[in-house]
């Protein structure tokens, strides 16, 4: 088991363990934790991790110079082993965590129990999503083993209510005894700057396209297949179209396939992941998320906040929306969806600025009005913490 400490605790500072799966960057949820981590007060309330998967890029080197200490253990039931590196892990640190936040809710079963056995009583469940498991036996696994979640003394977080129904049922989300942690932006950060736009397409050979944008996962939940149909309808129509797909996954290279199968090669770039998202999405001119499932969808948050039209699944939460949204059904063709898209196209060309400025604003003063900024959404979760210490 890896102990990797950090020095310099501050007196009277509580620390929340945050368990979860892995510290990639390319995790969503972990993108949500290290918006909340970078801004919340650190002189108050600090955040450690204990994950399972190892990988490359991962937010190890920043959440260290934030003052974070991380734990390494085997993937909890996996083992014997797995569970004796639980049961010592919270034995060496009893009295050191106020809360447990687990991200990892068909665990809970199992670090439930654990964590109690060790005194550390004040426990979070969050949900992300409203499905357990892109895969079918993962899904029937998964939904057995939150079954007692409903019956747990626990406290029950969800990113939309959405996910808060799904996991926790109609009854409790209208009872009030679920907690809506919506996944938040800085929306200055995302705010649209024409100067940014310019610069970027000439260097990226955007000039005079029409460029639609992904940013997600290549994984079953995406909808990358579905999205490369709706594209290819839209380039034989404006044959100028561009997609920018941001992202990896282990769907990846069959999505490549694809597109050169359709001789598209020349009109997708893949871009891999990334860490300027923000600038990316200035490049594009609307973006697609025909996801067959989403928790909430912090990146339309982010594409709103850039002026950007969004075209996305009727499967997205409705709370995704900042006034400019278009939720089409999945069930219906590509060729509806390239219709609806072509009916927008005249708005989104290159040189109409002053709309996606004007749409800028409006969206990130409908975030602030409706207090899903960062900035809100950070001191929520603070003051919960500290509340309840």
């Amino acid at each position: 088991m890896a102990d990797i400490t950090q020095e310099g605790t501050q007196t009277g500072c509580i620390r929340v363990l945050h368990f979860v799966s892995t510290l990639s960057r390319g995790s969503g949820v972990m993108s949500v934790i290290m918006n909340y981590y970078r801004h919340i007060d650190r002189d108050k309330v600090q955040f450690d991790f204990l994950h399972f998967i190892a990988c490359e890029d991962s937010y190890m080197d920043e959440i260290r110079e934030l003052g974070g200490k991380i734990y390494c253990i085997d993937k909890p039931g996996s083992s014997f082993q797995s569970i004796k590196q639980l049961n010592s892990f919270f034995r060496l640190h009893a009295g050191e965590y106020t809360w447990l936040h687990n991200h990892e809710v068909y665990l809970t079963f199992l670090l439930r129990p654990i964590a109690k056995r060790y005194g550390l009583e004040k426990f979070i469940v969050h949900c992300h999503a409203t499905k357990y498991s892109d895969k079918t036996l993962n899904a029937v696994r998964n939904r057995i083993l939150c079954l007692p979640i409903r019956l747990m003394k626990v406290e029950r977080f969800a990113c939309s209510e959405a996910a808060g129904k799904f996991l926790y049922g109609e009854k409790m989300l209208k009872a009030g005894k679920v907690f809506i942690m919506h996944n938040a932006i800085d929306c200055e950060k995302f705010r649209f700057r024409p100067e940014v736009r310019e610069r970027l397409r000439k260097e990226m050979g955007l000039d005079g396209k029409f460029v639609i944008g992904h940013v997600g996962r290549f994984e079953r939940q995406k909808n990358h297949e579905f999205l490369i149909e709706v594209f290819a309808e839209v380039k034989k129509r404006i044959p100028e179209s561009m997609l920018l797909l941001v992202g990896e996954g282990t769907k990846k290279n069959w999505i490549e396939y694809q597109v050169e199968k359709i001789n598209l090669t020349s009109n997708v770039l893949f871009l891999g992941q990334r860490s300027d998202v923000e600038n990316l999405l200035q490049a594009m001119d609307i973006l697609l998320l025909p996801s067959r499932y989403e928790g909430l969808g912090i990146v339309l948050f982010e594409a709103q906040a850039a002026g950007m039209k969004c075209f996305v699944s009727d499967y997205v939460p409705k709370e995704s929306s900042a006034g400019n949204i278009t939720y089409l059904p999945l069930k219906d063709a590509s060729p509806f969806w390239s219709s609806i898209i072509l009916k927008e196209y005249q708005k989104y060309k290159e040189s109409n600025i002053s709309l996606r400025n004007a749409a800028s604003d409006l969206a990130i003063r409908k975030m602030n009005v409706s207090g899903k900024t960062l900035q809100m959404q950070t001191i929520k979760i603070q003051n919960h913490y500290l509340a309840k210490e």
